[in-house]
């Protein structure tokens, strides 16, 4: 039985920048504890979005610095958890450098819009963003490359899509702005980065092995129970 720090090792091996965005995550996640906590304060010491301050301030590392803090630990738990679980498969598409690419112009996309034309007092954090570009770039992917996906699965995308739109929409505390700047972003990314075949690596085996997958042919990069919703699909992107 593989121990856990083989587990990691193979899994920053397979996925590098997946998991090196979940350790910075989780440093700044701990950093935000040590430092004074979850309050106000505290998440604009560390960089919070705030417009008026990237406006008078010319405090433009806020445009990144947001995308990697968390307000609750719940709020930290579900990012990273849709990280984990679709980060993998998008980062085996695109490959690491594009898919890089993605989640930074998504998150800096999602910066953006609520800079040029949020509240510019209100204090915005979270990967949100950036997860929102990757869940536009899938639903582009439904529509353009649809031979890479199982129909349940396409289905299960779409619907996911749905759900967390309506959600953004409805649910109160949630920045508007923010995710649909990040969605808008992902569906750009992906007319220019989709390429005409994933980029899968040659280990198809490891693949296959830790996530059960089957491929119906070489260009099917995504199982159903890989990527379906669990319960609460509002919170994956809260």
């Amino acid at each position: 039985m593989l121990k856990i720090e083989d587990l990691l090792k193979i899994f920053f091996k397979k996925h590098p920048v997946t998991a090196t965005l979940i350790l910075i995550n989780t440093v700044m996640f701990f950093v935000t504890i040590f430092t004074g906590g979850f309050s106000v304060e505290n998440l604009v010491s560390l960089g919070g979005l705030v417009p008026a301050y990237v406006s008078e301030r010319q405090e433009y590392h806020r445009l990144l610095m947001a995308m990697f803090l968390h307000g609750s630990f719940l709020h930290f738990f579900m990012n990273t958890y849709f990280l984990y679980y679709i980060g993998v498969f998008v980062e085996k598409i695109f490959g690491s450098v594009k898919f890089s690419i993605i989640y930074l112009v998504s998150g800096l996309g999602s910066s953006l819009l609520i800079w040029l034309l949020g509240d510019p007092l209100v204090v915005t954090i979270g990967a949100s963003g950036s997860l929102f570009g990757i869940m536009g770039i899938l639903l582009l992917l439904t529509f353009t490359r649809p031979n890479w996906f199982p129909h349940q699965t396409i289905k299960s995308i779409r619907t996911l899509t749905i759900i967390n739109l309506v959600f953004t929409i409805l649910m109160p505390n949630i920045s508007v702005l923010g995710h649909l700047g990040g969605f808008i972003t992902g569906i750009l990314l992906g007319l220019i980065l989709t390429p005409k075949k994933p980029h899968l690596t040659t280990e198809q085996t490891y693949y296959q092995t830790q996530y059960q997958s089957q491929y119906q042919n070489q260009d099917n990069v995504f199982d159903y129970e890989d990527v379906k919703d669990k319960d609460d699909d509002d919170d994956l992107f809260s």
